[in-house]
């Protein structure tokens, strides 16, 4: 893959966070430095030399050569005359890892969850007796099996020199499935089932809530949070970092014959009778329309009256027009697809692989106030039972390797160029950051292009980030079927 632009320079200016992780950070000293974070600083490397960690060099340490007069060397691995002596001398080379030019600290690191200060060669060690990492997730279209385990393997493998085990459970329903396993596990007295949590932001705030999470960042393994800008970890430090830049419930939208819509409100507009879907009601994605299009009304969602004005205004103004409420991938695409519907309620992923595949006529509309966000945020469990590991998948997914993956790469290079486009567009969801504009690959068209389908930075914050301000998703999970139930009696189904 091409880099579109030269990499990015962050000044100590632009970055005035330094805190040292050769310091214990207890409990207490990493909420404070969570509270630092949240007023907008930027986390700069975090030890001297970590530039060259983040560069990924390859490059190896320098030989050893001893040079040594003999007449026979017993084991020597090359014998050479040196121009100009008399003697034969043995050129005796010591190879060392490649990993180890990666590794930017000079002395031992303190290392979250396992408290301990470690060199390199202990780090590795750790990993190889962790070795292996299990970790919930969802399916990313196979991606989980023919992508995420071969690349992460192989940045462990890179970094550290060690082989490791890779176990990803995914699914796209009932994620809080892996909630339960967790809550059971810790009754029964046992670790975590999960090393790392890989899952939507409503359940991060769950795990804030109960205390089961393990709070980690910064940390020495998770260095390309350097990369990343402070809006998508502000909120979740110390304990998680935004891996997507969004995750939007989303219409994707005719644009030749329905671009004209604005708001969430234009949903009610004549011109729409029998062109929209909704979500199937069971679906979070119908729960944060409620609740954003009582927002847009002026009322206030936590208060049951005016909640129930908003609904009978959906009832009233859009149930009219709504062909069906469905969370049918395949049946959203063809009513989409086949210009049945001109407004179909899914997920961003939607339009983003439409746009991909060359359906340029169904693509997305920003509307306002705001577009419901339900971010993936990956974080670890309390009891983990491989913090080393857990705090390496983190950095991976901050990596280019997950945020702008090679379509010419491993889980891509056997699909059709149409559907690797499709299924690349659905996983990589936008950058989380200016230094990631780089990446943007040359087949897209340019960054022009690419922006012309995923949100840009400003986009981000005017249109996106302030709904995981506005929707408590607590709230939300727990009056939903209140609100589900009285808009059934209102619509007669």
């Amino acid at each position: 893959m091409s880099k579109k632009k030269s990499k990015s320079k962050i000044s100590s200016k632009e970055n005035p966070l330094k805190e040292s992780l050769n310091e214990k950070i207890s409990r207490r000293s990493a909420l404070s430095t969570a509270a630092k974070v949240a007023t907008g600083v930027i986390i700069s490397g975090v030890v001297a030399g970590i530039g060259g960690y983040l560069a990924g060099s390859s490059q190896a340490p320098g030989e050893t050569v001893t040079v040594e007069k003999t007449v026979t060397a017993p084991g020597a691995t090359t014998t050479v005359t040196a121009p100009g002596a008399k003697e034969t001398v043995t050129k005796t080379v010591t190879s060392t890892l490649a990993a180890a030019a990666k590794w930017p600290y000079k002395y031992r690191v303190w290392v979250p969850i396992v408290n301990e200060f470690m060199t390199y060669d202990e780090i590795a060690d750790a990993i190889a007796k962790e070795g292996s990492i299990t970790i919930a997730d969802w399916t990313y279209w196979g991606l989980t099996d023919t992508y995420f385990i071969p690349s992460f393997k192989e940045y462990v493998k890179d970094k550290f020199g060690v082989d490791v085990d890779v176990k990803i459970v995914g699914t796209q329903e009932a994620k809080g499935g892996f909630m339960y396993q967790l809550y059971s596990a810790y009754k029964a007295g046992l670790a975590a089932p999960y090393d790392a949590m890989h899952i939507e932001v409503n359940f991060f705030q769950e795990a804030i809530a109960k205390e089961v999470a393990e709070p980690f960042l910064p940390s020495p393994l998770v260095p390309n949070l350097v990369h990343v800008d402070p809006v998508f970890f502000q909120d979740y430090v110390p304990y998680g970092v935004q891996f997507q830049q969004h995750a939007l419930c989303a219409p994707v939208v005719n644009l030749d014959n329905a671009g004209w819509i604005k708001s969430w409100l234009d949903f009610a507009d004549p011109r729409l009778k029998g062109k929209i879907t909704l979500w199937s009601m069971s679906d979070n994605g119908f729960w944060a329309f409620l609740a954003t299009v009582a927002y847009a009304l002026g009322y206030d969602y936590k208060k049951p009256d005016e909640m129930n004005k908003a609904i009978e205004w959906v009832a009233e103004n859009v149930h009219p027009n709504v062909l069906k409420y469905t969370s049918d991938e395949s049946e959203i695409i063809q009513l989409s697809e086949n210009n049945i519907t001109w407004i179909t309620c899914y997920w961003c992923c939607s339009y983003e692989m439409e746009q991909a595949a060359g359906n340029t006529w169904l693509g997305r509309k920003l509307l306002e106030p705001f577009m419901p966000n339900l971010p993936g945020v990956v974080w670890i469990p309390k009891k983990v039972q491989h913090p080393i590991l857990a705090q390496l998948y983190v950095d991976w997914l901050l990596s280019k390797e997950f945020q702008f993956p090679d379509i010419n790469g491993p889980g891509f290079k056997d699909l059709s160029p149409t559907e690797a486009k499709k299924v690349w567009a659905g996983m990589t969801e936008g950058p989380l950051g200016p230094y990631y504009e780089q990446f943007i690959p040359d087949w897209w068209g340019g960054k022009d292009k690419y922006y012309q389908v995923f949100p840009t930075l400003e986009d981000y914050k005017k249109y996106i980030y302030p709904s995981l301000k506005i929707l408590d998703w607590t709230y939300i999970n727990e009056h939903a079927s209140e609100w589900v139930s009285y808009y059934q009696k209102l619509i007669g189904g």
